[in-house]
This record gives C-alpha cells, sequence and structure tokens, in this order.
C-alpha cells in the first residue's frame, strides 16, 4: 500500500537506538516498531493528495478498461471483416486462425536455425525505445536467424524484423483477407520472436494490421485515437503515421499528463493460434512473459477498398502467391515501416481532384501538394531521384499522369519519405560518430601501437558497442602491416568517414523537445513521491 502510494518504505523499518542491549528484545521492539510505523503509515497515506491512479502502470491507473471484442473467424467473408472491422477501424481478435499457418506446426528453433539459418533480421532491445542496441557477428541491430536463436534466451535482444521471401512458404494469407482490394493491399510481412519479458511503449502504427501469434501470449492494451487530445502524443515529423505517447506505461504520471486518466481502453489475452485485427494509427501496448513468435500481415490504410465478389468465405492462399508490395529477400536493405506505395497514390490523387482542375507545373505540384505531406531534406531529394530524375514528369503534372504513374514511383516517394536507417545492414555507421570514434582510438594508440585485440576491443566496448564484422573491416583499412594500427595511421586515415552518415529528416529538434518532456515527466514523478512522503513526518 506504502509503494503504491508513493510512500519509501524503507525508513520505517530501519532500527533505532534502545537503551537495552538484549537480542531477543531489541528484535522484537524493531518488528514491533516498524509495524506501527507501516500501519500509520498506510492510514496517513490514504489522505495523500496523489490522484487516485498516479504511478500505476497501464492497466491498474483506471477503473475505464474493458474487454476486447472477439469473433468467430470461421462465420467472416472478406465482405465481413472489412464491413465489421476494418472499415470501422475496430480491433478484434480471431481465436484460432493462425493454428491453419504450416508455421503454426514447423518453426521451432531448430526448424528455423536448420532452413533459415543464414538470412538476415533485424534486432532491437526488449524495451522499446531503449538507447542500446544488441549487436552481432554481423553488425549492429542485425544478426543472422542461426546466431540470434542461440542467444536470445540469455541476451537482451528481439527480433523485430521483415519477414524474408523464403519464409512465405510456410505462411497463408488468411481466406477473410484474400479477396477484391484487402487482397491486392498487402504492403509488407514482419516477424517477432523474444524470448519473454519484452515491453512496448505505448505507440501507434501507420498500416492495418493482422497480427499472429504462433507460439506464446501476449498481453495487449488498446486505446482508440479518437482519445488523442488526451494521450499526449510525441511530436512526430511531417507526414509521419506512426507515433508514440510521452506516458510511461511503466508508471502513469498523472501530474505531467492529468487528462490521460479519462482515457478508456480495452485489452485482451492473445495466445498461441489466435490473430489480432489492429486499426492503422491505432494506439497499443503489448507485454508478453514468455517466449513468443509472431507474424504481422500489414496492409494498406485506405478506408475504400474494392470488395466485389468477397461475399463468400472463399479459401487461404500461399503467401508465395500473393503481391506484396515490399519484399526482403533474407539479405540487404530491409523496406520495413516504409508507407504503403498505394495508400501515397490515394492521397495525392485525392489532393490533387481537390485542388486543380486540369494541368500543373511540377513546381506547384511540388510546392501545393509534396511538400504539404513532407517537407524534410531527406524527402525533397528522395523527390528528386523519384520524379525529377527522369523523364516521367515531363513539364507537367495532371491527374491522369498520376493514375497512371507505375508502382515503382509511389514506392520511392514512399521510401523517401519513410527511411529507417535501422533497415540498413550498416546501420552503425548512422549510429556511431566519425570523430568519436577517431579520437577514441587516437588515445587509445597514443602511447603505443595496437595489435588486433586491443583495436578490436576499442570498437566493439562502450561507448561504440560496434560489431567484429565492421571492426575487421576497419582494421584491414588502416593498418599497413597487417599486424597493428599507430597513431600517426589512424590520425591520417580516411577510413572513418564512412561513419556518422546523416539521413536528415528535419527532426533533431523535435526529438529534443520530445526528450524535455518525458524527462520532466520522470522528475515530476520523483518529486511527487518526495513531496507527499516528506508531509507524513511520524515519529515514534
Amino acid at each position: 500500500l506504502m509503494i503504491s502510494s508513493g510512500i519509501n518504505a524503507e525508513w520505517p523499518l530501519r532500527p533505532g537506538t534502545f537503551i537495552t542491549t538484549s537480542p531477543v528484545y531489541f528484535q522484537s521492539l524493531t518488528y514491533s516498531m516498524s509495524m506501527i510505523s507501516i500501519i500509520l503509515l498506510s492510514i496517513a497515506s490514504r489522505c495523500l493528495c496523489l490522484p487516485e491512479g498516479h504511478g500505476k502502470p497501464l492497466g491498474e491507473h483506471n477503473d475505464l478498461g474493458t474487454l476486447n471484442i472477439e469473433d468467430d473467424y470461421t462465420k467472416l467473408t472478406p465482405k465481413s471483416f472489412y464491413e465489421k472491422y476494418v472499415s470501422t477501424r475496430t480491433p478484434v481478435i480471431l481465436r484460432n486462425l493462425a493454428k491453419t499457418f504450416p508455421a503454426y506446426h514447423k518453426w521451432t528453433d531448430d526448424y528455423i536455425k536448420e532452413n533459415f539459418g543464414e538470412l538476415e533480421v533485424r534486432l532491437e532491445a526488449k524495451k522499446e525505445k531503449e538507447t542500446y542496441t544488441p549487436v552481432s557477428e554481423i553488425g549492429m541491430g542485425r544478426s543472422t536467424f542461426k546466431e540470434f536463436l542461440t542467444r536470445y534466451k540469455t541476451d537482451n535482444m528481439y527480433c523485430v524484423s521483415e519477414v524474408p521471401g523464403p519464409m512465405y512458404k510456410d505462411l497463408e494469407m488468411p481466406a477473410i483477407m484474400n479477396c477484391g482490394g484487402l487482397g491486392n493491399a498487402l504492403a509488407e510481412m514482419n516477424i517477432w520472436i523474444n524470448s519473454g519479458g519484452a515491453k512496448s511503449i505505448i505507440h501507434k502504427d501507420a498500416h492495418n494490421q493482422l497480427n499472429c501469434l504462433l507460439a506464446g501470449s501476449k498481453d495487449w492494451i488498446f486505446i482508440n485515437n479518437s482519445y488523442n487530445e488526451w494521450i499526449y502524443q510525441a511530436e512526430e515529423v511531417d507526414g509521419d503515421q506512426g507515433g508514440f505517447s510521452l506516458v510511461n506505461p511503466e508508471a502513469i504520471n498523472y501530474i505531467t499528463f492529468p487528462d490521460f486518466k479519462k482515457v478508456p481502453w480495452t485489452y485482451s489475452t492473445v495466445h498461441a493460434g489466435d490473430c489480432l485485427y489492429l486499426p492503422p494509427r491505432y494506439y497499443h501496448r503489448v507485454k508478453s512473459a514468455d517466449r513468443n513468435f509472431a507474424v504481422s500481415f500489414l496492409f494498406g490504410s485506405s478506408s475504400v477498398f474494392n470488395m466485389e465478389g468477397c461475399d463468400t468465405t472463399g479459401s487461404s492462399v500461399n503467401l508465395d502467391k500473393v503481391p506484396i508490395q515490399w519484399k526482403y529477400p533474407g539479405h540487404g536493405v530491409m523496406s520495413m515501416g516504409n508507407d504503403s506505395p498505394q495508400d501515397w497514390k490515394e492521397e495525392i490523387t485525392r489532393l490533387f481532384k481537390q485542388r486543380f482542375s486540369g494541368k500543373v507545373s511540377i513546381d506547384v505540384f511540388y510546392n501545393s501538394i509534396l511538400k504539404e505531406l513532407s517537407d524534410s531534406p531527406a524527402f525533397r531529394s528522395g523527390v528528386q531521384d523519384a520524379l525529377f530524375g527522369d523523364s516521367i514528369m515531363g513539364d507537367y503534372i495532371s491527374l491522369e499522369k498520376i493514375e497512371n504513374y507505375p508502382i515503382e514511383v509511389w514506392k520511392a516517394l514512399a521510401m523517401a519519405a519513410s527511411f529507417d536507417p535501422s533497415n540498413h545492414p550498416d546501420a552503425e555507421l548512422y549510429h556511431i560518430d566519425a570523430y568519436e570514434v577517431q579520437t577514441a582510438f587516437q588515445t587509445a594508440a597514443y602511447y603505443e601501437d595496437l595489435d588486433f585485440i586491443k583495436f578490436m576491443k576499442v570498437y566493439t566496448s562502450v561507448p561504440f558497442n560496434g560489431s567484429a564484422r565492421m571492426g575487421k573491416q576497419l582494421f584491414a583499412k588502416i593498418s599497413k602491416n597487417g599486424k597493428t594500427v599507430s597513431y600517426e595511421q589512424l590520425a591520417m586515415t580516411k577510413a572513418f568517414t564512412v561513419f556518422g552518415k546523416v539521413h536528415d529528416r528535419g527532426d533533431g529538434d523535435m526529438h529534443k523537445r520530445n526528450n524535455e518532456i518525458i524527462e520532466k515527466a520522470e522528475q515530476d514523478m520523483v518529486n511527487s513521491i518526495d513531496e507527499n512522503a516528506s508531509s507524513l513526518k511520524i515519529e515514534l
């Protein structure tokens, strides 16, 4: 009770100085005095001015939670699934749907190691937004399945990746999605594997998604984005469809975020074999206590799909036969989290119809529409490459041209607007500062040359935590004799210029402002506990 009320429970338990030296009397009196202190503090804590639920985790912070909707997938057609849930943007749990996938029965750790072990996946820390990035033999934030599945039960690593194409043969497009506009709107396939203990922040994703659990269980909490004004959403880059709340779900802070107490929520536990439909931009928080394995079907966020011929149950189909907008072969650059090309086409078409009736110049088109959607330096560069780099644009833009641009144009625009350095196999080049790493090496080599072991120790240790693969490449470029590197070589080499790559989205100040709010909230939480605890000075 004391802890939940924000009271320091340690100080009443500290023994004082007593006249007697009898161990039995001392222990008895200490215990009695401590219990009296706890009782008095517990009674007094009920009079504190802290809002009810302050400091408690999401799900215990208020009494507005209700069980989420469930439905029988065998009684749904693609049309009824769309009309009841997708068009109304309503989350629903579909029990046992994933049990029809071959992967549900096949995908053990040993099976994946044997059949897909050399394919590469993206890694994150188990706790979302944690600054630590896992490192493997092949890179920072990336690993082969074989290495990941060997280490993930003991190390702080979580596979959050695109599904490599060779694994499609073990997955199926569910019958409720295998029709009309839904069947053609699949943007990407993601895979999630952790050994338990993973926790997300309160966040939202850009796409519709069907999240199917193949092993373990996950606890979900959902918050409708219609309550956005009370959720305290972090500032975002123009054009971003995802995002997160500044509220810490581990300890809800009603001092800094008072309106959050008014937010209703729903909850559900998803078990192995179940699927969950989650609408686009719908806030959620996920926790897993045990080993779990999931795949997500991400499809466009359009509110209108062609449902002609979709009023019958139909059948599932192997994922190998399904058109997917973003495919990852298992090596190279991923496209995880990229916007849907179809969504870009629909939005630009809508804006063009709304604002123009005929032809417009390229400059007018860019300034009136594209610049409004995203004006970051990276996007401007991507627009140049996607549209202005060849003759596809011509001298003008028209509705007819927009409707007939090939999918590659829309994919290029979507990638320019949503490129994530973490998708790159050399992600550490974006995370490690060139000057800092070069200076660290020069400092280490100031008195004596560095052999390979000492060189690798500098690069793979804190604060860089670089990968062995990149460290070996660096050593090979810098060392003249293949055995050591000197201070002079480190000072003169241009090998470090590959670090500190910048993908400028114009969001540096934005991240700073978000972090300032988060830090203030943490301090407010500490202050609320200290101030209320100090107001209860009970002397025995």
